[in-house]
């Protein structure tokens, strides 16, 4: 891995809840990232703990979705 992003500014700090990250930086990243500052195991948690709650949130109404999709597609 190789560091990346850029620090968000100290002006922009206030606003980081409010607007896109895009919006925060230069480069729009989501700050400053360098992987010396992290051990290996604490990336895998971070990591691990970054996907799970991702894919827990973006799937929370996935089975009703499914559900419609299908009525809608055999016109039910």
């Amino acid at each position: 891995m190789k560091p990346m992003g850029s620090d968000v500014p100290t002006s922009n700090i206030p606003y980081s809840d409010t607007v896109f990250w895009s919006q925060l930086t230069t480069d729009g990243c989501w700050g400053k990232f360098d992987p010396a500052d992290y051990t290996r195991e604490e990336l895998t948690a971070i990591g691990e703990t970054f996907w799970t709650s991702f894919i827990s949130k973006r799937s929370e109404h996935l089975k009703e979705t499914l559900a419609a999709t299908r009525k809608l597609k055999l016109g039910i």
